[in-house]
């Protein structure tokens, strides 16, 4: 008890007969040198009472005990006036209110306590992402106060049989040997606290690797509540270790499938070119023994033609004559089959294509192949307009109708008419030229037309169904309800190209996104729709099919998909002719994996990990585009200037409190920078445009603020690291003959927001 006052030896000597430990103090000038308390007794006049208890409140150490005040030296009205908690007026009463106080107290304290606790318990349940050693520094430094300890340290275990043994200390672990301290190794062997060297060592139920004890600094022994604490506590720095033994073994297996996937790749990859080296040499010996067969068998049927015109000839003679000029003739169509397919690149068809009427190429084909319907009995005729022009490959087309043409000869019963028709069709996607060769014959199955262009079922309408898709084109075949067989396929006509091409040099870019995941997928259209036209698509083969037919700007795609995966997807498209050019974003996994893709040289441009920001996936999309030398990459509209195609005064701003949002919340740096030209830069303003995007890194932002003035935006750049950079811009900027001067800021650290840092620049 803390006694203040004149009388505070009586009231001390009554006390400490009762077992109260008392200091007293004759003036309050004194407080300073009381140790801690339990409880504060006035003793004093009623002049000193007021100030003895505003001195009292000052000392923190006594700020919150219970003050009691001598009635016996104070008026009733005065002690009433005074903010104490109770009067007394005997020494019994006295003893009653501390008692009292004192319990209380001492009922507020355990609450304290069990509310710490349970708020410590609390805080580690909600914990998922800390370390082991983390949560055993932090529960180490909370039980001092929950515990009453002096010191308190973790004890941990790693290994199986012969563990060793760690003190988790602040940024480390020291080693123990537990042979040489045996109050450590009884606690753990025992299962129960154990008194060493002036503390408390209370081992922890913990099985596997982890914190196994507790090293209490503290000279009373623990109490039942006390101990059923340190149980619950326990089984949380159990779960701790799981999760961190969990995370461990996820990441190790993650970056050990990651490695094996790209080794697996980096063999297929191998195994692929050299297939394709064979596949070369195979082309090449085809062309060869195709060429060289060509001769002989023009000289087998230019003989037969002569044999033919012989009117000499007896009738088994010109019967076999026309035997061997037909088989010759059938024997040279394979040759120039086989040659026509040694010819592309990698096996691939190899177009000549110009403006051509298809009308025209189906009047002419009818002509020329009139002479042979006749002799079977057959009518052929051309229904086609006067023109009908497309983009393809004459030759190949003039194929095309032959095939069909003869297939219907060859195949078709009861035939007496045969019709080749040409007309324009108005469809949704765009116009085309529809070709159809109708016969009137009699078709025994219908389903089989559904499989006339397989491979299995000959040669010739399957190289038919080649040419065309490779125009762009569809075809078919279907049994009309009138009876007969009709082939039919499409074209792309001339102006339709045309048009499609003058809309790809003034519409905004085309992004197609392609992504497993539905939800990421959504989400980064939704990004990206602001500022460019979006297409989707789900897997590999999906992308392969939609970069073809719409060739899009810039394609970003998930490395790792079902079915055909991204990468292969990526291979595929940088060997075709018509898509190697289209820049390709690959969307990773995790950093490693996307430089480790990068490195195998597929042809990817850019990678991003997973998770991403929309502003990065932007930036990305934008500089890959910006390095095709496409059209300007954002549509013109609130946040884009439309001189430039970079963001505006709005669209820097907007942008600008993006990025000091995350740098904010992950404590990162951000500079702005302002670059202002000595005078407008006039008709030079494009070239400087181009040479700030090329010296840009890809998370940059550039905006265009009027009159060639331009705000940088650098994330996750300091402001002295920043000088440098823009020091050598402003030089290369004076190298076309227009000088700047820069001013730039840490945006996190400045006051005010984004936008008032900008124009304290510009100011």
């Amino acid at each position: 008890m803390l006694i203040v006052g004149g009388r505070a030896g009586p009231l001390a000597q009554r006390l400490q007969a009762r077992g109260y430990r008392c200091e007293t103090v004759a003036r309050v000038t004194q407080l300073q040198r009381v140790a801690a308390a339990d409880a504060v007794v006035l003793a004093t006049s009623s002049r000193a009472a007021r100030a003895a208890l505003q001195a009292v409140r000052r000392v923190p150490q006594l700020k919150r005990l219970p003050v009691l005040l001598d009635g016996a030296q104070v008026p009733a009205a005065v002690a009433r006036a005074l903010d104490v908690d109770a009067v007394f007026d005997s020494g019994e009463v006295l003893e009653k209110l501390l008692a009292a106080s004192l319990k209380a107290r001492r009922l507020t304290q355990r609450d304290e306590l069990v509310r710490a606790r349970l708020e410590l318990l609390l805080e580690l349940t909600r914990e998922r992402r800390a370390s082991l050693d983390d949560v055993a520094r932090r529960v180490t430094a909370r039980l001092r106060e929950v515990l009453a300890c002096e010191q308190v340290q973790a004890l941990a275990l790693e290994g199986q049989g012969p563990r060793r043994a760690f003190l988790l200390d602040a940024g480390a672990r020291l080693p123990v040997d537990l042979a040489v301290t045996p109050g450590l190794r009884r606690a753990l062997e025992g299962r129960e606290p154990v008194e060493s060297d002036a503390g408390w060592v209370v081992p922890l139920p913990c099985d596997g690797e982890g914190v196994a004890a507790l090293i209490l600094k503290r000279k009373e022994p623990l109490e039942r509540e006390e101990r059923d604490f340190l149980e619950a506590l326990a089984v949380t720095l159990k779960d701790a270790a799981e999760r961190e033994l969990s995370r461990d073994l996820e990441a190790r297996t993650r970056a050990s499938l990651e490695a094996a996937y790209v080794d697996r790749y980096r063999e297929l990859i191998e195994a692929n070119n050299r297939l394709k080296a064979l596949d070369r040499k195979k082309n090449e010996l085809l062309a060869v023994l195709t060429h060289d067969l060509r001769a002989p068998l023009n000289v087998l049927i230019g003989h037969a033609h002569l044999l033919l015109t012989d009117k000499a000839l007896s009738a088994p003679q010109r019967t076999s004559t026309e035997v061997i000029q037909r088989t010759s003739k059938k024997v040279l169509e394979l040759v120039e089959n086989l040659l026509e397919k040694s010819r592309g690149e990698d096996g691939r068809i190899v177009l000549f294509t110009r403006t051509m009427d298809v009308a025209e190429t189906c009047q002419e084909t009818v002509r020329d192949l009139q002479i042979l319907t006749r002799e079977k009995g057959v009518s052929l005729r051309a229904e086609a307009p006067l023109s009908l022009p497309v983009l393809g490959d004459e030759q190949k087309i003039r194929q095309v109708l032959q095939n069909l043409i003869t297939n219907s000869l060859t195949h078709a019963r009861e035939l007496k008419e045969l019709t080749v028709r040409a007309r324009l069709k108005t469809r949704p996607d765009g116009d085309v030229a529809l070709v159809e060769v109708k016969d009137d014959g009699v078709v025994k199955d219908p389903n089989e037309l559904l499989l006339a262009f397989e491979r299995s079922r000959g040669l010739g309408l399957s190289i038919c169904r080649d040419y065309v898709e490779r125009h762009g084109g569809e075809i078919w075949a279907e049994a009309p309800e009138g009876g007969g067989a009709l082939f039919a396929f499409t074209l792309p006509i001339k102006v339709e190209a045309e048009r499609k091409a003058a809309d790809a040099r003034t519409d905004v870019p085309l992004v197609l996104l392609a992504e497993d995941d539905p939800v990421l997928l959504r989400v980064a259209s939704m990004g990206l729709s602001g500022h460019y036209r979006v297409e989707t698509a789900r897997d590999g083969d999906e992308v392969i099919l939609r970069a073809q037919a719409l060739h899009p700007d810039v394609i970003v795609m998930d490395a790792f998909m079902p079915n055909k995966d991204g990468l292969e997807a990526l291979r595929e498209l940088k060997a075709s002719a018509g898509t190697r050019d289209i820049p390709v974003v690959l969307i990773a996994g995790s950093p490693e994996i996307g430089e480790k893709l990068r490195a195998l040289e597929l042809g990817a441009v850019d990678s991003i990990t997973k998770p991403f920001a929309l502003s990065g996936l932007l930036n990305r999309v934008g500089t890959a585009i910006q390095r095709s030398g496409a059209r300007p990459t954002v549509r013109p509209g609130p946040g884009n200037d439309p001189e430039t195609g970079l963001f505006d005064h709005l669209g820097i701003v907007n942008r600008l409190t993006q990025e000091l949002s995350r740098s904010v919340r992950y404590a990162r740096p951000l500079t702005l920078a302002v670059l202002r030209p000595s005078m407008p830069p006039g008709p030079k303003l494009q070239a400087c445009v181009a040479l700030v995007r090329r010296e840009l890194r890809a998370p940059d932002v550039v905006g265009h603020l009027g009159e060639g003035v331009f705000a940088l935006l650098l994330p996750e750049t300091a402001v002295d690291s920043a000088r440098p950079l823009v020091g050598r811009l402003c030089a290369r900027l004076e190298a076309e003959h227009v000088t700047y001067r820069s001013r730039m800021a840490d945006v996190r650290d400045a006051p005010g927001d984004g936008e008032a840092v900008l124009e304290q620049l510009l100011s």
